[in-house]
Order: structure tokens, then C-alpha cells, then sequence
């Protein structure tokens, strides 16, 4: 038996779908008669009679009914036969999003000597965006400070960076080896337009922080 034309194998289930040479011949851009032939063609490679015409339309046979499923199959994987191919023949794209104050030059740098046939590209996020970015992919990794939702994520902690209060000379805690939560309880504190960054970083009453560490601890755990 001859090898199967592909694209007789497409027309095929154009018609069998269809039940109709002529919207079948429309949708694949054919005259019915064109169509009809390639029907022909496909049955002689086959074997077998795959489709009768009746008053009524179109009709599969017994063997047509048996063929479509294979078929459609056939089809399938020389979709992704072909999908393979140009992946392959293409650079690996991964991206890296990372958010305000966040040095990865090293990191990327690394990661290209790694990977020299990969196209590796940064990509700024606002803060708020690391977990959407990577929901959407449109980045493969990010690299971004807490606290963002973390839902849906696979969240590494890399490091821990310490915190420090920066106060004018004249200040009152200036020259102070170290201060304590309750030290600046009554300062005014600056805020964001992020309602969770704000509730991540409360100092007049130690508990929502404490939750919020808790939170977070949880969602990295899983």
C-alpha cells in the first residue's frame, strides 16, 4: 500500500465532519469535482471505500467510520511532529522578570555561559506584578521581594536581607547601634499605594506582621 498523502487524509475529515462535498470543498478552498478526486486518490492508497454520497448528503461506510478516528490521530501527531521540529530548529527563549532594587546581572550573565544556545532576556516587573507575569508567562522566572500573593507559584526564598531605619542626624534614634519595633512605634511611617506592602510592614501593633510572616511561611511550605 502506497504511503498516505497527508493532505488527502486532511480532506478526508473535512467531508466526513462536514457530511457535504460542497461546504467541505469551500472550506478547503476546492471545486467539489477537485475534492471528489482526492477522495478517490485517498480510497485507492486506503483500500477500502471511505464515504457514499447520498440524497441526504454524505455518509461514511463502515470503513470510513473506522478510518476517521486513525485519521484524525494521523493528523494530530504530524501537528506536533512539525511543532517539534521548528522548536527545535529555534533558540530557547527564557526570561527573567525582576523587580525595583533587584540586581540579577550576575545571575543572568551566569545563566547565558550556561546555556549559549538559549536567548536569555530580562524584563522589569512593578511590584505587584511578579505572580501575574508568571501566571501569564510571560516571564519563566522572577526574582522579587515579599510580599505579593504567592497562590499557584513555586516560591524559592534565595536570601535574607536585613532591615534598617534610616532617620535624619538630628533624630532621636541617630547614632543608635540598634532599635526595636517598639522605638518607632509612634513614628510616621511612609506608605504605599499597595495595601498588602502596607499590612506587611506595620510597626504600631507587632501582630498583623506577625501573621504576615506566618502567611507567607505557609504559602512557601505549599
Amino acid at each position: 500500500m502506497a504511503d498516505l498523502d497527508l493532505t488527502l487524509v486532511r480532506s478526508f475529515t473535512v467531508v466526513a465532519e462536514q457530511r457535504h462535498f460542497g461546504r467541505a470543498a469551500d472550506i478547503l478552498s476546492l471545486t467539489p469535482s477537485s475534492l471528489s478526486r482526492q477522495i478517490t486518490r485517498l480510497e485507492r492508497q486506503v483500500g477500502a471505500r471511505l464515504l457514499d454520497r447520498t440524497p441526504r448528503g454524505t455518509e461514511l461506510t463502515d470503513a470510513g467510520r473506522a478510518f476517521l478516528p486513525l485519521a484524525e490521530q494521523t493528523l494530530r501527531m504530524a501537528g506536533r511532529a512539525a511543532s517539534g521540529a521548528r522548536a527545535a530548529a529555534q533558540p530557547a527563549v527564557i526570561t527573567i522578570g525582576f523587580t525595583v532594587n533587584i540586581i540579577i546581572t550576575p545571575a543572568v550573565r551566569e545563566l547565558r555561559r550556561s546555556f549559549p544556545d538559549a536567548d536569555v532576556r530580562t524584563l522589569y516587573l512593578e511590584r505587584n506584578e511578579p505572580r501575574g507575569a508568571l501566571l501569564d508567562q510571560r516571564v519563566d522566572a522572577a526574582v522579587a521581594r515579599l510580599p505579593f500573593p504567592a497562590d499557584g507559584l513555586d516560591v524559592m526564598v534565595l536570601y535574607d536581607e536585613p532591615l534598617v531605619l534610616l532617620v535624619p542626624l538630628d533624630h532621636r534614634l541617630a547614632g543608635k547601634d540598634s532599635v526595636t519595633l517598639d522605638d518607632i512605634a509612634d513614628e510616621p511611617m511612609p506608605r504605599t499605594a499597595d495595601p498588602a506592602w502596607n499590612a506587611f510592614w506595620p510597626v504600631g501593633d507587632h501582630r498583623p506582621l506577625v501573621e504576615a510572616f506566618r502567611a507567607c511561611a505557609r504559602s512557601l511550605q505549599g
